[in-house]
């Protein structure tokens, strides 16, 4: 009897018999790849761009095919791009092979995390030292001159330009302080600048401690902090509707209704604000973290004063000009601080924005035994703030069910809704019920996702959430009469 035998190496041989001969086939060897991948990743690295399982499987999946189809290549792999990508990953089944391409730039990332946690410290000087002198509890209460004061911290020669040219204006250019109109004081210019900077080095490199008193408490009924401005100072930004020559009584862009106000140890109290006679536009943008005690991979965490700066300062002040707090406004009764926790606040709110922190490093790969490995770069961790991706509030859905891999569809995704950032912070154990409750008597809208979408159905919110805490009490506004001398 005659036998052929099919070349095989290291591959497990399987004998079929029939009755002329015995064919030898090999079984293919998932673990090891058809093809060799070391350059591909040994001069592949991923700086200032984020890391994820898509870019690695389409970088992957690229050389694949250039290796499949080139005519010069001997090896036509059996098992195609799916045993590479096991053979990659160390993995049996070609869904897990994607979801290790994840993992290994999430790993590389939490290194970057905790590395930068243990070691990137930094405090709030520069902006508080000579010659910026920011005194820091008076801005975060809604005084002192970046709040006071109506001017531009930043613009382009463009800006008048497109608006009219020497025609319109004797000064055109960069430099607010040399505007015709509402020029910027020398002190708002410095100050503004100095917040460039912070942003631009300390805010983005290293984690920030608590700028005052009152957030060294931590926030802890909360968790949670929010800025609510009444004022816009600043024009050309396309935010608010603050004017070149008209920017004396301008709003900020608006994106929520304050229900009612209450003021301690005042028998007229509460003072509920229906509709929109007194309550002009208001802007309100908060943030939220982690009772964790270990976070020490949690960014937003970690960079929770981080998160306030780039959301007071940077974000609101610099970018869009957005000043002083709403009771500031001597037709809304109570005081309460421009920036605050939330348990601290005295003017009850239908919603505010929300901005999250999270990391970024650089990365390089690289083979080893024939294995994929993502390793970030030792110093090259920074923050990035991004709007907060949530989930709207369903009560069907507990802590315990997320835990389990709950599918949570698309359509419940809301990305920049503070409420419902807490919604998922709560969902992933991060935070309780207690702090929930708290929450919720600040910021009413939490389980009503409709305050996203008009006036309207904030004032409905409104109005519902106050008959509930004031049954006695109409909604109904109490005007307060202001006097000037």
């Amino acid at each position: 009897m005659m036998f052929r035998i099919a070349a095989v190496t290291t591959f497990l041989v399987l004998a079929v018999v029939s009755t002329s001969s015995i064919v030898v086939e090999a079984k293919v060897d998932r673990s090891i790849t058809c093809y060799d991948y070391s350059d591909v990743f040994n001069n592949f690295n991923l700086k200032g761009i984020e890391c994820t399982g898509r870019k690695l499987l389409f970088r992957i999946k690229n050389h694949f095919r250039l290796q499949n189809k080139n005519p010069d290549t001997k090896v036509k792999c059996r098992g195609g791009l799916d045993r590479e990508l096991m053979a990659l990953t160390n993995t049996t089944k070609n869904s897990d092979a994607k979801r290790q391409l994840q993992f290994l730039c999430d790993d590389a990332l939490l290194d970057a995390s905790v590395e930068a946690a243990m070691s990137l410290k930094s405090t709030w000087g520069s902006l508080e030292s000579e010659p910026h002198s920011i005194n820091l509890e008076e801005f975060f209460e809604g005084k002192g001159y970046l709040n006071k004061e109506t001017g531009n911290f930043q613009q382009d020669a463009n800006d008048f330009l497109k608006r009219g040219g020497h025609e319109r204006f004797n000064y055109i250019g960069d430099d607010p302080r040399e505007n015709d109109h509402y020029s910027t004081s020398e002190a708002s210019y410095h100050g503004g600048e100095a917040i460039l900077q912070f942003y631009t080095n300390e805010a983005r490199s290293a984690f920030l401690d608590a700028p005052t008193a009152g957030f060294q408490k931590g926030c802890n009924a909360t968790n949670a902090a929010v800025c609510c401005w009444q004022r816009d100072r600043q024009y050309f930004d396309k935010n608010g509707n603050c004017a070149r020559q008209d920017c004396a009584k301008s709003n900020p862009g608006d994106n929520t209704d304050v229900c009612w106000t209450e003021v301690v140890d005042d028998t007229d109290s509460p003072y509920p604000y229906p509709g929109g006679v007194t309550e002009q536009d208001l802007h309100c943008h908060g943030m939220a973290w982690s009772t964790l005690e270990d976070t020490s991979g949690d960014v937003n965490a970690n960079a929770r004063w981080n998160n306030l700066f780039f959301v007071s300062m940077y974000d609101h002040l610099y970018t869009r000009g957005y000043a002083e707090s709403i009771t500031d406004d001597p037709l809304i009764a109570g005081e309460q601080a421009m920036c605050g926790c939330v348990e601290d606040m005295s003017a009850v709110i239908a919603r505010a924005d929300c901005t999250e922190a999270v990391g970024r490093t650089n990365y390089t790969a690289s083979l080893d035994d024939g294995k994929l490995v993502i390793e970030h770069v030792p110093g090259s961790f920074r923050m990035q703030f991004r709007a907060c991706e949530g989930f709207n509030y369903d009560d069907t859905i507990s802590p315990e069910q997320y835990d389990e891999d709950y599918d949570l569809s698309p359509d419940v995704r809301s990305d920049n809704d503070l409420s419902a950032f807490v919604f998922r912070q709560y969902l992933e154990g991060k935070i309780d019920k207690d702090h929930v409750s708290e929450y919720e008597k600040t910021i009413v809208g939490y389980r009503n996702t409709t305050v996203n979408d008009s006036d309207e159905e904030r004032n409905k919110v409104c109005e519902e959430k106050f008959n509930s805490k004031f049954p006695n009490t109409e909604y109904k506004e109490k005007v307060i009469v202001v006097t000037t001398v």
